[in-house]
């Protein structure tokens, strides 16, 4: 029993160890580079889609959402309308698409 807690203890040390390691610029990167469509990475697929549009780029930010990271990056369309894609980071550096317009960006 008492080796039982043992492996229950070092298992959530190790969790957690795994998450320190993703920090706030960590993220940004793995999203960045995070492979899309027709071999491109996510960074160089929305470069691609500001081309084809007149829209200014607000940037890529960081967002700690109940104790998980999010990326989002944000461009304006217009004066009024926003265009946003947003990933969650795993603990373990995989990412998940948050918002609808991340999770069709890397199937169309």
């Amino acid at each position: 029993m008492k080796l039982f807690f043992v492996f229950i203890l070092n298992s959530l040390i190790a969790v957690n160890t795994a998450y320190a390691q993703v920090d706030e610029t960590t993220v940004e990167e793995i999203v960045k580079n995070s492979p899309c469509i027709g071999g491109l990475s996510i960074d160089a697929a929305l470069k691609d889609k500001i081309k084809i549009r007149s829209q200014r780029d607000l940037g890529w930010q960081v967002f700690k959402e109940e104790g998980q990271l999010d990326v989002e990056r944000a461009f304006l369309m217009n004066k009024s309308m926003q265009l946003r894609f947003r990933w969650r980071v795993n603990p373990d550096g995989s990412i998940n698409p948050v918002s609808s317009r991340a999770e069709s960006l890397c199937t169309e």
